[in-house]
């Protein structure tokens, strides 16, 4: 088993990934891959809603308190959600433009960009992916509410407690006035035994 996970780091580290392992003996996806990734569920969430634009530029603003005039800047140049979200993220750490760091070519390989400016790549990613969580969270209840205001619910009438009074009054009257079921037409007392 440890000759295993020996060759996994060797040849992980030859090809330039990371080399934890999971418990189960399987490696961890590289960084660079769940980076990649999680930028590619943004520019995801952003195509598959009409308002996913709107709503993930709500979003970058408010957890990451990047300003409109960046997002704008962002969508002239025809930046994707994920690379804006990727951008916001490291600017509300370093304080850069978005036009800086993609002059300084960020946008090529976000985490290498981030190592070399000092950041945590692990925080970045968890933050990242705390995002992408959120957006399809706010998403989701869009189309739920979207849903239960489309459906028209017909109120029942509020029959309080008379409603079981209501429901015997209907059952009573299927019932039919009191008469004998059984009818005996020979003369005299019938006694037991007797003839």
């Amino acid at each position: 088993m440890r000759i295993r996970r020996t060759f996994l780091g060797l040849l992980f580290a030859a090809l330039g990934l990371s080399s934890t392992v999971f418990a189960s003996g399987r490696p961890s996806p590289a960084p660079t891959a769940v980076l990649t990734n999680v930028i590619a569920k943004l520019d995801r969430e952003a195509s598959v809603d009409s308002d996913g634009p709107t709503l993930l530029a709500d979003l970058i603003e408010k957890v990451y308190g990047t300003r409109e005039e960046e997002l704008k800047w962002g969508l002239d140049q025809k930046v994707s959600w994920g690379d804006m979200a990727a951008l916001a993220y490291i600017q509300a750490t370093t304080g850069k433009s978005f036009e800086e760091m993609v002059q300084e070519n960020a946008r090529h390989d976000f985490y290498s960009y981030a190592e070399n400016a000092g950041m945590s790549c692990e925080k970045m990613l968890r933050s990242l992916d705390d995002f992408v969580k959120r957006a399809e969270h706010q998403r989701n209840t869009r189309i739920f509410e979207r849903l239960r205001a489309s459906r028209r619910v017909h109120p029942m009438p509020d029959l309080g407690n008379g409603f079981g009074l209501f429901q015997e009054a209907l059952d009573f009257r299927h019932i039919d006035i009191a008469q004998p079921t059984k009818i005996h037409d020979l003369p005299g007392e019938l006694v037991k035994g007797g003839q």
